[in-house]
């Protein structure tokens, strides 16, 4: 006897009416539609799939990835998280503009590929969009704050104004002469001017605000050592390098200073853990320069001349201005 599923079966056929189609069958059809990325022909198959099996991982996981592509994030969001992936679904909501869950998920992502472009471009991107949104709200709820002028004063350094970034810089210190950082930023505009005595007054009001700011015990300790004063420096350099560890910049300048107060082991030393952390940075090429100076004093000609080698081979490799 004829199971009831076959009679059926048997009679559709006899009716001309065609089997039932299983999820399976919309999944692989849908499939070789995305291989050809035609994702408008793809939807439709998956939406049949999902009606017969709805918690396909696999259907789910499709759908959601071709309703991106289509850049119909918001209603891709729902399946991918039924697909758990967490990619996509950070991508999507950066896209949908739900920035707060779209920066948690991207985040848990880069845990597992943390460096993949794109998790990395749109963490970016929506920290951007909720950096702009807290910004505007600031700067319309309280426009006279000296956080407001701060930020003011960021935006015009950002675009080289620096006359109105430093008359908001200091408004915000009128207002709150304890601001963190806005002496920071005053001691880079007069550096860039090349007022090096005025950035060393703004870069010393920094370090006496915020004794643990290793960039700020950096900054005085560089332009102490442009403006002569070695051993001042290097106590500065010290700090900073204590307080930031395996910075090239303060480890650049400390080799500098030990130079100059006659302790060139410390410098050597400095200078190679320069090479060492980013051979490819532009303090590495001077670090290697520095090296062959070093070395040539001592009489390390083979050693001097290596240095020399590796300074001209960076500087080849470096970028034009």
């Amino acid at each position: 006897m004829m199971g009831a599923f076959l009679l059926a079966f048997v009679a559709a056929q006899a009716a001309g009416v065609p089997p039932a189609e299983s999820a399976d069958t919309y999944i692989k059809r849908a499939a070789t539609y995305e291989q050809k990325h035609d994702y408008a022909h793809a939807i439709p198959e998956l939406r049949q799939a999902l009606k017969l099996s709805p918690d396909s991982k696999q259907a789910n996981a499709m759908l959601g990835e071709a309703l991106l592509a289509e850049d119909y994030p918001g209603e891709a969001i729902p399946y991918l998280e039924r697909a758990e992936l967490l990619d996509l679904l950070g991508i999507a909501l950066t896209e949908d503009h739900r920035t707060p869950q779209a920066i948690g998920v991207l985040l848990s992502a880069l845990q597992k590929d943390p460096n993949n472009p794109d998790l990395l471009f749109y963490l970016g991107k929506a920290c951007g969009f909720l950096s702009k949104s807290s910004f505007d709200r600031l700067i319309s709820v309280a426009p006279a704050s000296a956080r407001a002028h701060e930020l003011l004063g960021e935006s015009y350094q950002a675009q080289q104004q620096y006359g109105p970034a430093e008359d908001e810089y200091h408004k915000a210190l009128a207002l709150q002469p304890d601001l963190s950082g806005v002496h920071l930023a005053l001691g880079l505009i007069k550096l860039e001017a090349g007022n090096v005595a005025e950035a060393e007054k703004e870069f010393r009001a920094e370090v006496k605000l915020s004794p643990g700011n290793g960039e700020a015990a950096w900054r005085l300790g560089s332009v102490l050592l442009k403006e002569g004063h070695p051993n001042e420096a290097l106590a500065e350099l010290e700090r900073s390098n204590a307080l930031r560890p395996q910075m090239v910049e303060t480890l650049y300048d400390l080799g500098k200073a030990f130079s100059l107060v006659n302790e060139p082991a410390k410098a050597e030393k400095a200078w190679l853990e320069v090479v060492a952390l980013n051979d490819s940075s532009e303090q590495a090429a001077s670090a290697h320069l520095q090296l062959s100076e070093l070395y040539r004093k001592e009489g390390r000609t083979a050693d001097a001349n290596q240095q020399l080698e590796k300074f001209r081979v960076r500087q080849k490799s470096q970028p034009p201005d």
